[in-house]
């Protein structure tokens, strides 16, 4: 499957978040993160400012302080299991010298091929759509929205042996309990098919201009 000349790789990242609309309306948009984007050397993270657990969790949702009750996500992508023939090799890396600095819905991924090595996705750069990271039209992923919206998937390897539909790495910000829709007046949902019904109504704005 291709978007823009672009060809979605196994290894790559489809990203489902929480945006808001013109009105102050809550939607879901995706982004496409291809392999090559969340790999940037330059925004490797130097291996003292990597948190104790992160290498034994395939997701996590850390708080950026103690002070305040917001997150950056952490994926740990190493722990899947894709098809060997579609690894790629782990190069070398270069740590920056800066320390990192997290902010709220930020994205650390360690790739499929490396256990070693995290990135960092700043918020600002996937959701703006910056560094080849793109919106996917809803005909591209019907499958993966089926998957978040109705099936609660939250991180998911997805090889697939026809041609329909992405193989990728589909990951739901929108599924952890940090990041989830929290309805009318920001209270939480009365049961699971308000949280559905809510889930539908704003993939529905996220794909509208």
């Amino acid at each position: 499957m291709s978007n823009n000349d672009y060809s979605i790789e196994v290894d790559d990242l489809i990203l489902f978040f929480r945006g808001v609309n013109k009105d102050n309306e809550e939607m879901i948009v995706n982004r496409l993160i291809p392999h090559d984007t969340y790999t940037n050397e330059k925004r490797r993270i130097p291996e003292k400012e990597i948190r104790e657990g992160w290498r034994d969790s395939v997701l996590a949702d850390p708080k950026v302080s103690d002070k305040h009750d917001q997150h950056f996500y952490v994926a740990n992508l190493s722990r899947l299991s894709p098809p060997d023939e579609n690894r790629k090799p782990a190069g070398a890396h270069r740590a920056p010298p800066a320390p990192v600095k997290f902010a709220p819905g930020d994205l650390v991924v360690f790739p499929p091929e490396d256990p070693a090595a995290c990135y960092l996705v700043p918020r600002a750069v996937y959701e703006g759509c910056q560094e080849n990271c793109r919106e996917l039209p809803a005909n591209i992923v019907p499958d993966l929205e089926f998957m978040v919206r109705e099936e609660g998937v939250v991180l998911a390897n997805v090889p697939k042996i026809t041609p329909q539909g992405c193989t990728c790495i589909p990951l739901s910000l929108v599924g952890l309990r940090s990041g989830m829709l929290k309805g009318p007046e920001n209270k939480g949902f009365a049961s699971k098919n308000e949280h559905v019904h809510q889930m539908h109504k704003a993939m529905s704005r996220g794909h509208k201009p």
